[in-house]
């Protein structure tokens, strides 16, 4: 039976396992990363989206029983004029905030990559 000479050095693609095994677990790493952020980013989006409701909900109610107490004119167009400010100030407030949190979860969601990235 003939004698088949064996190398000593490893070959190529034993060297770049290790590696090829970093690579999938940064990558690993980095999708859990994102998912997490993406979670809480989308939890605090909802959060303050119900906020916003439950505020337009009672600013509601208040100019209901505003109309009901009315006696003028001048009443009606006062407590009118009062829902249109808060609701337009309420919705401001609120956009502003997602507009935050938005950014916030696309930094954090994109962090995790370009950390990954950079290595």
């Amino acid at each position: 039976m003939p004698k088949v000479a064996i190398d000593a050095k490893p070959s190529a693609a034993a060297r770049l396992a290790p590696s090829y095994a970093e690579f999938g677990q940064d990558t690993i790493d980095a999708a859990m990363k994102t998912n997490a952020a993406l979670n809480d980013g989308i939890e605090a989006i909802g959060e303050e989206v119900a906020q916003y409701a439950r505020a337009a909900f009672e600013s509601a109610g208040e100019t209901a029983r505003g109309l009901l107490g009315a006696r003028t004119l001048e009443d009606v167009v006062r407590v009118q004029s009062d829902f249109a400010k808060r609701s337009i100030e309420n919705f401001v407030e609120c956009s502003v905030k997602l507009s935050e949190l938005g950014y916030l979860l696309v930094g954090a969601s994109v962090g995790a990559w370009d950390a990954r990235a950079k290595r």
